[in-house]
């Protein structure tokens, strides 16, 4: 099942893909008591109810006419990894670490798909990441690699946008939190849906150019272990992401570096996840 938040005209609604990829209007069904795509989610982990009003209506939005907001209305923690994959600790010219490298991301810092990205006013230096993000569907705390699948709910699209002269200059907080850097979505793409990662791929194009691609068991630390590590340091709730790291091919250490300037569009595509896209202004 594939779930996003949108704005519709003046109001903020949330609803399941049918089909036909139109999107079934969850909120005039189940807002009396699911006023949210999260409060649903946190109400319901197995999102039985979600699933069964997509199963008995049709599709009643155009989803060319919604604006996506990054799959959900309230605040969320996301934790994004860094150094993730071998070839990328490589390019950056850094020692791999011993343990996942985490920061976190705003949620300011994020637009929907097909929202403008802001370009910053204070550097030139806006790179580009795509990123497979992981949405928690129960609470994890301190959960074994083992177990750690059962809180998946399920995944979609990021992109995490790094201001570079920032991040190493300054410190690595402002650089990943500039305001409307970075995106996530169009949706939530359920676990069940999507499948083993395994050989399923990433990639990255700017304006066209593919300039990242990966597949998902490259990932020096695998989802199970990120869970088990992030939950082992805080309580990961259902609605929180983690953004699983970007691969090799990012536009600062590239000859000439390639940073994103107005005009550019990035799309990041997942197999069996979607693709996300979004314009430099």
């Amino acid at each position: 099942m594939k779930l996003c938040s949108f704005i519709n005209g003046q109001t903020v609604g949330y609803g399941a893909l049918d089909a036909r990829g139109a999107i079934i209007d969850l909120k005039s069904r189940l807002g009396d008591t699911h006023p949210t795509l999260l409060s649903l989610l946190r109400a319901d982990a197995t999102l039985s109810v979600a699933r069964e009003a997509a199963e008995k209506y049709a599709g009643d939005i155009d989803p060319d006419s919604v604006a996506y907001l990054p799959l959900f209305e309230e605040m969320v923690a996301i934790h994004c990894v860094g150094l993730n994959y071998a070839a990328h600790t490589a390019e950056a010219g850094v020692k791999q670490p011993e343990f996942p490298r985490t920061f976190f991301k705003v949620p300011p810092a994020l637009v929907g798909h097909g929202q403008d990205y802001e370009m910053p006013t204070l550097s030139q230096q806006y790179d580009y990441e795509g990123e497979l993000a992981v949405i928690i569907g129960r609470s994890a705390r301190k959960v074994s690699r083992e177990d750690a699948m059962a809180h998946v709910l399920g995944y979609t699209c990021f992109m995490d946008g790094s201001v570079r002269d920032y991040q190493l200059q300054r410190t690595l907080g402002q650089g990943k939190n500039f305001a409307k850097s970075s995106s996530m979505g169009p949706w939530l793409v359920t676990a069940d849906e999507v499948g083993e990662l395994g050989s399923l791929t990433l990639s990255t194009r700017v304006s066209g150019e593919q300039l990242q691609h990966t597949t998902f068991d490259k990932m020096l630390f695998p989802v199970p272990q990120l869970i088990e590590y992030l939950s082992g340091i805080a309580e990961l709730r259902a609605g929180d992401i983690i953004a699983t790291g970007t691969p090799e091919g990012v536009g600062f250490k590239r000859t000439p570096p390639r940073y994103l300037k107005p005009g550019d569009t990035v799309e990041v595509e997942i197999d069996r996840v979607g693709t996300l896209c979004n314009a430099v202004r």
